[in-house]
């Protein structure tokens, strides 16, 4: 548990900085929950992965399948993720990270470097 004496959560509501576009209408507020052991196995099987194992591809399922929602969208494709600005892929990357292996394990921001 902790220290609040309350379980810790596995989703957490993020706020997109650029925000998606869907029809006409910029949505800036987005869901994600933990990284599973499904999503990892997903992920590895997966022939985009297979064929093409890099960080980016990894990363592009992992959201995915970790991305809840976007606005009011549940079903989450990774097409929907490619549509999404770096800046808004960054901090969906950032919520999950934390909320699987913890405040300690996100790598430390430099605002000048454009990748991660």
């Amino acid at each position: 548990m902790s220290d609040s004496g309350k379980l810790p959560t596995h989703r957490e509501i993020v706020d997109l900085p650029v925000g998606y576009l869907r029809g006409d209408e910029i949505v800036t507020e987005a869901e994600v929950r933990a990284v599973t052991g499904a999503d990892e196995y997903y992920i590895g099987m997966s022939g985009e992965y297979t064929r093409n194992p890099n960080d980016l591809v990894y990363k592009s399922l992992l959201l995915s399948r970790c991305v809840t929602r976007i606005g009011d969208l549940k079903a989450i494709s990774l097409n929907d993720i490619l549509k999404l600005h770096a800046k808004d892929v960054r901090a969906l990357e950032y919520a999950i990270y934390r909320l699987t292996y913890g405040e300690k394990a996100l790598p430390k921001e430099d605002p000048d470097s454009p990748g991660g």
